[in-house]
């Protein structure tokens, strides 16, 4: 049975997500452990006991989703379920490769650190937004952006999600150009957009600048696992390579249809860590495969069950 990850982004986090398991797995304790000595900070604190608008913060959300995510993918690998393909969205690609030994978790949380100071930097000085817009010709779309784009004021494609759904991004002048022209071609409303993750547009073309130095310190290794970029959607196992992608991903749009479709050989699929509409776009994309979620105790063992192998029993701390 050939099983692929993908490692959720930005906007599912939660207070208390995989408390459960933090509780009981080693695994998960450690990686805490370890992520609080390299940055000083209680990620035990943050992830369960901290409030929503607390967690919410790019920094925050960043590494406790990296933490979360990579633990269960632990836990998985204790219980002998083993990737043969991985990917991750926006900063989920961070979890993807430590996942595979890409990337150490010292080197993961310390670029993360970097990318979303640097980030949190550029929204504070930009008024920047993001829009869905469903059932228009990407022909259509990239025409509208350029009509609505306007010196500093820039609107374009962030991510292609699927067939019906196209993410932009841009400044707020721009956006809201843009709802107009679209608000002509379809009664379907634009939604907003998720741009805690990234612009993934030229709008973060001088961060790119500043993470190529930070990028290139940390040592990528060779992946035995195949690694999806998110920027073309072709499989990856060099380190030069995937340090490449990570970068491009920053400021090139996503490919996220094409990330979706490689999984077509995987029998099941595991989103691991929370997500809002991973397993949707999943489902709908390949409704011959089975797609799991996993964040809780029920849904590790639902998957365990589904696969054959034992669930999962944590002995309560007072029996």
């Amino acid at each position: 049975m050939k099983f692929g990850f993908i490692f959720p982004g930005y906007g599912g986090q939660f207070v208390g997500m995989a408390k459960e398991f933090y509780d009981h797995s080693r695994i998960m304790q450690e990686h805490f452990e370890e992520a609080a000595n390299c940055l000083d900070k209680n990620f035990v604190k943050l992830c369960f006991a901290s409030s929503d608008s607390t967690l919410t913060e790019l920094e925050n959300a960043y590494i406790s989703l990296f933490l979360v995510s990579l633990s269960l993918n632990g836990i998985l690998k204790e219980q002998g379920i083993i990737p043969s393909l991985v990917a991750g969205r926006d900063i989920g690609e961070y979890a993807a490769l430590a996942a595979v030994d890409g990337i150490t978790l010292p080197d993961a949380v310390y670029l993360l650190r970097k990318y979303s100071g640097l980030y949190q930097e550029l929204l504070d000085q930009r008024k920047l937004t993001a829009i869905n817009i469903f059932h228009v010709e990407l022909e259509t779309i990239k025409k509208a952006c350029l009509e609505c784009t306007n010196g500093n004021n820039l609107v374009t494609i962030a991510a292609y999600e699927t067939d019906e759904q196209t993410l932009i991004t841009g400044t707020n002048e721009s956006i809201n150009c843009l709802k107009k022209t679209i608000a002509t071609l379809t009664s379907i409303p634009t939604t907003l957009g998720e741009i805690g993750g990234g612009l993934h547009s030229q709008l973060m073309d001088d961060l790119v600048k500043t993470m190529k130095m930070y990028l290139e310190k940390v040592d990528f290794k060779d992946s035995q696992v195949p690694f999806i970029t998110s920027v073309t959607g072709q499989a990856l196992t060099s380190g030069d390579a995937i340090r490449a992608g990570i970068m491009q991903q920053i400021h090139a749009p996503l490919q996220w249809k094409k990330v979706i479709d490689a999984f077509s050989f995987c029998d099941v699929i595991i989103i691991i860590g929370p997500s809002k509409e991973l397993q949707k776009q999943l489902e709908t994309a390949h409704p011959d495969k089975k797609v799991f979620t996993v964040v809780t105790f029920e849904d590790m063992n639902a998957l365990l069950t589904f696969v054959g192998k034992e669930p999962l029993i944590f002995e309560h701390e007072n029996d």
